[in-house]
């Protein structure tokens, strides 16, 4: 019997499922972010030795048993290599960006794949016409682009946060959502928790007696802004950030008109992802599945529903498809391809009957 390793990172977690020939899922693991682009690479090389080492001990597996490995995430080379190769595995299958969740998608919708649309941490969609043309679109990062991400959200439910406290925009409920989910006490403490380029008065090496108007009350006045003389504190980091985004949809389930608004203007950003796709493969008039992928779509129509409006207003014929299974379900699938099993109905019967024991490889 030969087995497979399927493995789909990014910037909050790692995921890894083992399977046989057969299709038959064996063992489930997870580690932390691997996306090198944010974390320090030996955090990365920690996330996936964990994912890998806790799928196979769950399976009853030895590295030196997989026959390949199928990994999709935006990891160092060489920081991959140094896992696999500690780990025994023989050989390893990078597989191409938005291949995982087209491949996790393909066997379970009737028609032809079109574009699929990832929101997690971050944001990027990829697309392929039926000619074999393909593109894609997003995947910027943080600081350039991201948009309708986890991250993205987070950080536009605390900006309004902060236009709330200012009296820029009505009053919202998350404030304290915001606030007690990353255990700050006050708007400064997210200021300087979440900006880069700040620095305190204390920081700069001012004395709490140095003779400012403010001293005496134990504040400073830089740049306009009123703040406290405290420690620095640690910089949240992306995927700290993104870790955000679940409250401010029960926040929207609840029925603030702010938090509504930000998962609206997400599924907006992320239709727009899609339609550039659509118009550079001049698929507007085609028929095709749009397929959307990532947490960031389990808020439901929150934020699908916006999604969907952007799609369907440049390529009326598309259809908007939930997916059954994860992207890691995917890498598996490639994996098996890889060895040379072809994915017939008795391998695709084999992961759904399997499937019920790892619940975290459906979408929900």
């Amino acid at each position: 019997m030969r087995y497979v390793l399927g493995i789909d990172g990014g910037g909050s977690k790692t995921a890894c499922l083992a399977a046989d020939e057969t299709g038959k899922l064996l063992g489930y693991g997870r580690g932390g972010p691997v996306n090198t682009n944010y974390v320090l690479r030996q955090e990365a090389v920690e996330s996936l030795k964990c994912a890998i080492n806790t799928a196979l001990r769950e399976a009853g597996l030895r590295g030196e048993q997989i026959e390949t490995l199928c990994i999709s995430a935006p990891m160092e080379p060489s920081a991959v290599e140094e896992v696999i190769k500690e780990s025994g595995i023989r050989h390893v299958t990078r597989a191409a960006e938005g291949e995982t969740p087209r491949w996790a998608a393909r066997f379970w919708i009737d028609g032809h794949i079109g574009v699929t649309v990832d929101a997690g941490t971050g944001s990027m969609a990829r697309g392929w016409a039926r000619d074999g043309k393909e593109a894609g679109a997003g995947g910027w990062g943080a600081t350039l682009g991201d948009e309708g991400s986890g991250y993205w959200i987070s950080m536009k439910a605390m900006i309004a946060v902060l236009q709330a406290y200012d009296g820029r925009i009505a009053e919202t409920m998350l404030p304290k959502p915001v606030l007690d989910h990353f255990g700050m006490s006050d708007v400064l403490d997210m200021m300087f928790q979440v900006s880069q380029g700040l620095v305190r008065t204390t920081d700069a090496g001012v004395a709490p007696d140095s003779g400012s108007e403010c001293s005496d009350a134990g504040e400073a006045s830089v740049g306009g802004v009123l703040f406290h003389k405290r420690t620095r504190n640690k910089l949240l980091t992306r995927y700290e950030v993104a870790t955000l985004c679940p409250a401010v949809v029960k926040v929207a389930q609840q029925g603030d008109w702010k938090a509504i608004e930000i998962l609206k203007e997400a599924g907006y950003e992320l239709g727009r992802l899609g339609v550039a796709i659509i118009k550079r493969l001049v698929m507007e008039s085609d028929v095709f599945a749009v397929v959307p992928f990532g947490g960031v779509f389990k808020a439901g129509e929150l934020v699908l529903h916006s999604f969907k409006e952007t799609i369907l207003a440049a390529a009326p014929r598309a259809k908007v498809v939930k997916p059954q299974f994860e992207p890691m379900v995917g890498a598996v699938l490639l994996a098996l391809s890889e060895i040379g099993v072809v994915i017939d109905d008795q391998i695709i019967e084999a992961i759904e009957q399997s499937s019920i024991n790892f619940s975290a490889c459906r979408s929900h």
